[in-house]
C-alpha cells in the first residue's frame, strides 16, 4: 500500500511539474525539469555526455570515419564517398545525440533543432560554400511528417553562418526508409531517387542530413549535384555513425 501510494505521488509530481515548468526549461535529453539551462535546454550531465561524442580529433580528416593509426581510411577508399568532398559533423551518434535528433526529427522540437544546428556550424570552419541544400523528403512522406529535419537543421546552419539555404533537389522515388534497409542494400534503395530542380552550375554546395551512416543518401544527392553542373559537394551532419555502431537500428 505505502510503494503503491509513493508511486501515485511521484507520478502527480511528475504531472505537476509537466503542467508548471515549459518544454523549454526540460532537458531535451533526460527530461529533467530543475536542473535544464535555459540557454541550451540540456542539463549539466547530459551536457558532459554530449560533450564525450564529440568526433575525435584523429578521425579521418575528409570523412570523419575512425581510422587505425598509419592505414588509409576504408571508409573513404570504398566508393561510398567518391562524390562528397568532405564531411563536417560535431558529434558521433550515441545516446544524447540519438535523443536530440529523435526529438527535432519526431517532434519537429525547435530547441532540439538550435543546439543541434549551433554545434554543426562550431564544427565548420569551411565557410566557403555558395549554398546549403537540405536532404529532401519524398513528398508522401513530408505529407506524413509535416516538416523536412534536414531543412529545419539548414535554416539553423544558415542563421549562423550567412550561408544561404537553396532547395536544390528532389526526392523522385517513394521508397522503403534507409533506417529499415541492411546497409548491403542501401545504395541500391537510394539510387537515381533524387533530381535536381534549381540551377546548380558552378555552386560549391554544402549538403545537410540529420545523421550519415553509410553514406548512401548524402552520395547519391551529391552525385544528382555534380551531374547538374556543381562545382563540388561537401556534407555537414549533426552526427555520424561509427562502423562499429552499425548493427543496431538507427532512426
Amino acid at each position: 500500500m505505502a510503494i503503491g501510494l509513493a508511486s501515485g505521488l511521484e507520478k502527480l509530481q511528475n504531472a505537476m511539474a509537466k503542467f508548471l515548468f515549459p518544454r523549454a526549461a526540460c532537458c531535451l535529453c533526460c527530461g529533467d525539469v530543475r536542473h535544464a539551462s535555459l540557454a541550451d535546454c540540456l542539463c549539466d550531465a547530459c551536457r558532459e555526455k554530449l560533450e564525450r561524442l564529440r568526433v575525435p580529433p584523429e578521425a579521418c580528416e575528409r570523412c570523419l570515419s575512425p581510422v587505425r593509426k598509419g592505414k588509409p581510411c576504408a571508409f573513404c577508399r570504398s566508393s561510398a564517398m567518391k562524390p562528397i568532398r568532405k564531411v563536417y559533423a560535431p558529434y558521433r551518434y550515441g545516446e544524447q545525440a540519438r535523443t536530440l535528433i529523435h526529438q527535432l526529427k519526431f517532434n519537429c522540437c525547435g530547441e532540439a533543432a538550435e543546439v543541434l544546428g549551433k554545434a554543426m556550424a562550431d564544427a565548420l570552419p569551411d565557410r566557403d560554400f555558395d549554398c546549403i541544400a537540405p536532404v529532401p523528403l519524398h513528398r508522401y512522406r513530408l505529407r506524413e511528417r509535416g516538416f523536412n529535419q534536414s531543412l529545419l537543421l539548414s535554416r539553423e546552419l544558415s542563421a549562423r553562418t550567412g550561408i544561404p539555404v537553396l532547395e536544390l533537389l528532389r526526392r523522385d522515388r517513394y521508397h522503403r526508409p534507409q533506417s529499415l534497409t541492411p546497409a548491403p542494400f542501401r545504395r541500391k534503395n537510394v539510387e537515381n531517387a533524387f533530381s535536381c530542380v534549381r540551377d546548380a552550375e558552378g555552386f560549391r554546395v554544402l549538403l545537410v542530413d540529420d545523421v550519415r551512416t553509410t553514406g548512401s543518401t548524402a552520395a547519391s544527392c551529391a552525385k544528382t549535384l555534380l551531374e547538374a553542373g556543381a562545382e563540388s559537394v561537401s556534407l555537414c551532419t549533426a552526427a555520424v555513425v561509427y562502423r562499429e555502431q552499425g548493427k543496431g537500428r538507427r532512426e
